[in-house]
Formats: C-alpha cells, sequence, structure tokens
C-alpha cells in the first residue's frame, strides 16, 4: 500500500467515478483502475463496486476512507511542514471560521500573515463547530476558530477562548414585531435557525427555554448566516445572528435588531487545534495573528454590544 494509491482513492470516492478521478490525477483511467485494484489486493477488501453509473463505496471502503484521509493529509502536512523549517515559504494553512470571527479577526490577521509568508497559499472553510471539527479530526484543517461547544464533544483539541460573539435577534425592516421587547410576544412567530436543534447555531430553543416558553416555531434550517440573513430579509420569518454581522454586513439596512429584554445567547468563540499533531510553522503564526488579533478587538471594544435598532 502507497500513499498515491491512497491519494487514488479518495480522488475516485470524491469525485464518483474512475474518469472524473483520472482526470482530477491527471493520469489515464486504466491507470487509476490498475491503482485501486493493487490497492484492494493489499488490503483483501474491496473498496467500491463499480457500474456504469459510477462506483459506490462499500462499507470497507467508507471506513478506509477515513482513514486515508487523515494519512494523505498528515502526508501533506509533514512535507510542508519540514519546508517551511528549511526556508521555503510556501505551502497551503487551511482553517475553518465561524461568521463573527471572519467578520472581525479574519481581515487584520491574513494580512500580517501574508506581510510574513507571501507565497502561502491560504484556504478557509466557513461553519460551525458540528461542520469544522469533523475536518479538523480528518486532518482536512489546520485548525478551527467558531463558538465553542459542551466539553465533551471537543475532546482531543486544546481550545483558547479569542472573543465573545453576542447574537441578535433580528426581522426584516417594517416587520409588524420589530418593535416587540419580549420574547413572550414571539410564540407564533417563525424563525429560521443555522443548525439541527442543540446545536451552536439554533440557540433561539434556548432562549424559549430559558424563559419557561414552548419551543419556538422554527420551520426553515440554513447552512449559513448569509443564507439566513437573506432569508430573514425577504420574509417574516426572524432569526438570531451575531450582532456584529448588523454592524459590518451587507444586510445592516435590511434587517433590523428587536430590543429583547430578555437575555440572548452569548458565545464563546475560542480557537481549536488537534493535540496528536504539531501545526506546521505556518498554520501555527496564522493562528497566532487571530489570537493577537482578538486581543486587538477586545481593546477595541469592537465586540462591545449592538444597540438594538
Amino acid at each position: 500500500m502507497t500513499l498515491q494509491q491512497m491519494v487514488d482513492f479518495l480522488a475516485v470516492a470524491d469525485s464518483g467515478s474512475l474518469h472524473a478521478a483520472a482526470r482530477v490525477t491527471g493520469q489515464t483511467q486504466p491507470a487509476l483502475s490498475k491503482s485501486l485494484r493493487h490497492l484492494e489486493q493489499d488490503l483483501g477488501a474491496p473498496l467500491v463496486t463499480r457500474s456504469v453509473k459510477g462506483v459506490r463505496m462499500t462499507e470497507c471502503g467508507e471506513r478506509f476512507r477515513l482513514h486515508a484521509r487523515l494519512v494523505v493529509a498528515e502526508a501533506q502536512r509533514a512535507k510542508e511542514a519540514v519546508g517551511q523549517l528549511a526556508g521555503a515559504g510556501s505551502g497551503t494553512v487551511r482553517y475553518g471560521i465561524s461568521t463573527a470571527a471572519s467578520v472581525l479577526l479574519a481581515p487584520g490577521a491574513v494580512t500580517a500573515f501574508k506581510r510574513r509568508f507571501a507565497q502561502v497559499a491560504l484556504h478557509s472553510h466557513g461553519g460551525l463547530f458540528h461542520t469544522l471539527a469533523p475536518l479538523l479530526r480528518e486532518g482536512a484543517i489546520d485548525f478551527a476558530i467558531c463558538p465553542a461547544p459542551e466539553e465533551p464533544q471537543a475532546v482531543g483539541f486544546s481550545a483558547v477562548t479569542l472573543i465573545h460573539s453576542e447574537m441578535a435577534l433580528v426581522a426584516r425592516r417594517g416587520h409588524p414585531l420589530a418593535r416587540e421587547r419580549s420574547l413572550r410576544g414571539l410564540q407564533n412567530a417563525r424563525f429560521v435557525v443555522g443548525a439541527p436543534r442543540g446545536r451552536i447555531g439554533a440557540g433561539i430553543y434556548e432562549a424559549f427555554m430559558a424563559c419557561g416558553l414552548e419551543p419556538p416555531h422554527v420551520d426553515i434550517q440554513t447552512d449559513t448566516p448569509l443564507d439566513t440573513l437573506a432569508m430573514v430579509a425577504a420574509t417574516d420569518h426572524l432569526c438570531l445572528v451575531p450582532s456584529v454581522l448588523l454592524r459590518h454586513g451587507f444586510f445592516k439596512d435590511a434587517v433590523v435588531a428587536l430590543p429583547i429584554e430578555e437575555p440572548l445567547p452569548v458565545y464563546r468563540v475560542q480557537l481549536f487545534r488537534r493535540l496528536d499533531v504539531p501545526p506546521t510553522p505556518a498554520a501555527a503564526a496564522l493562528a497566532t495573528m487571530f489570537e493577537r488579533e482578538a486581543q486587538r478587538s477586545r481593546k477595541s471594544g469592537s465586540t462591545a454590544p449592538l444597540a438594538s435598532a
């Protein structure tokens, strides 16, 4: 079993066909098929089932994909780490980041990083802990910056708190409930959430429960705060979003924050890293620059509460 065979297998698994995988890896389809066949022989089990519609992972293939992705990612990370220690200024840093941190911290951190590592490419993945943690565990990203979950979910990671992200309950301008001051007055309203119930991104459930209210009426779930705000701006739905979006976002003129008197969620935005693998020098430097940018943000008061509109 070779590293190249694992790379070829992941290309097949991700693309869903030998033809597409061959194009991605820059080799002929027969050569790719031979590589995959030898890998299956080494493992003693079929990894994919082939048909005219493409390929489908077997149970063994799904399990092996988890290990192969981690091995390939760590091999690439090891190569880049050695190169950077030897003076090469190349490579890629991949990180996950939630919206509030992206707005408040990323511009300053990335600008400072690029002054030092001009040739290192950056690749960011937007999301929350429930989407970023799997990427971090499998080595697809170097670190994640997002609101912190309950501790048991963060096993295997180190965590440093960067900022606190306050949430605002928002509606479109002109909404009949835009001046409502109590969650009790919103029991018949419809809500958009950015995550399944029980996950960060669905904090409206927690807010209602804390007031002894019945669960809110949630009938739309989105993947990003941008999608959430676009939905709220165009409908009568309400949502919780990081208040910073209303100060800096594209929707600050389209939505308003309700003057709710009850407490709304405040999340600790933390920087998560794996405990079992050291970062590359470039990844460590970028993480440090995010920490410094968070310190500046706290001192400048840019994470201060948002006044209701």
